[in-house]
């Protein structure tokens, strides 16, 4: 997966994380389809059309009639911008997203608060040098963290 904030909401980025055979995680901007509703789940008079899996290889996705009583039952939605492989609205999308969430938020602590963002050294090997030993501190906290062992009451 290839999970990338709204600004990398146009064609050219789903189209490289095609070519590099990745799926997408990214929100849609606020673009006129998206304000028509074209990018949420079929619908019919029963209600809301359920996510039913995925074909990665026909890259559409499946939804199925809440009640099955449409005629067809279930229809396939070729993927593309606003409709993903895997849809916006479900839990596995929503945990992607958060994980890269964490990942820009642990940059952020090591960019500031770790000083990898002002560095003082110049060349490649000081400033190698310079990051191990802010990721050696970082992981030796971790590990520290996680040897812990709570105190009684």
């Amino acid at each position: 997966t290839a999970s990338l904030d709204k600004g990398y909401d146009v064609a050219q980025a789903y189209e490289a994380c095609e070519r590099v055979r990745a799926l997408p995680i990214i929100p849609l901007r606020a673009t006129p389809a998206v304000k028509r509703g074209d990018h949420l789940a079929p619908t019919c008079e029963h209600g809301t059309w359920t996510f039913a899996g995925a074909d990665f290889k026909r890259e559409a996705t499946k939804w199925r009639c809440p009640t099955g009583e449409c005629a067809p039952t279930s229809r396939w939605v070729k993927a593309d911008r606003l409709h993903s492989l895997i849809p916006r609205e479900t839990l596995r999308w929503r945990d992607l997203k958060r994980g890269r969430s964490a990942v820009e938020r642990e940059f952020g602590r090591l960019k500031h608060q770790y000083g990898l963002a002002p560095l003082r050294v110049r060349g490649r090997e000081r400033v190698q040098l310079h990051t191990d030993i802010t990721m050696l501190a970082r992981l030796s906290q971790a590990l520290a963290r996680a040897r812990a062992v709570p105190l009684a009451a």
